[in-house]
């Protein structure tokens, strides 16, 4: 077999692309363990998407709340709930923040609400 020589420049220098390189090396020895490498980076990718998902999703979610609960109750109140939510990932509790938009009779009512789901 040929030599690889591969060179790593700027951030792209770190141990993981190193274990990533040394591991590749090793497949392209051993060809049956190509397919589990491969399958392996497939799972890895796929993880990361889903997770990058969800993220995304979570912070539309709240975007969106933030948006409705200024409909409801003015431009500034929401800009207080997306302060408030900023920070905040639990999807339940997003959704009990939906039902306290639609619940409460006004803004105040809402951020004490918000404050005590956030708060915990």
């Amino acid at each position: 077999m040929g030599l690889l020589v591969v060179r790593f420049g700027g951030d792209e220098t770190s141990g993981r692309h190193q274990r990533q390189l040394q591991r590749a090396l090793r497949y392209m020895e051993e060809p049956s363990m190509l397919s589990l490498a491969i399958d392996e980076w497939r799972e890895e990718a796929l993880a990361q998407g889903r997770s990058e998902g969800i993220r995304q999703g979570v912070e539309r979610e709240k975007a969106l709340l933030q948006r409705v609960a200024g409909w409801r109750f003015g431009v500034d109140l929401g800009d207080r709930i997306g302060a408030l939510l900023a920070g905040e990932d639990d999807t339940e509790r997003l959704a009990q923040v939906a039902d306290l938009i639609g619940d409460c009779s006004d803004g105040e009512e809402l951020l004490d609400g918000v404050r005590r789901l956030v708060d915990g």
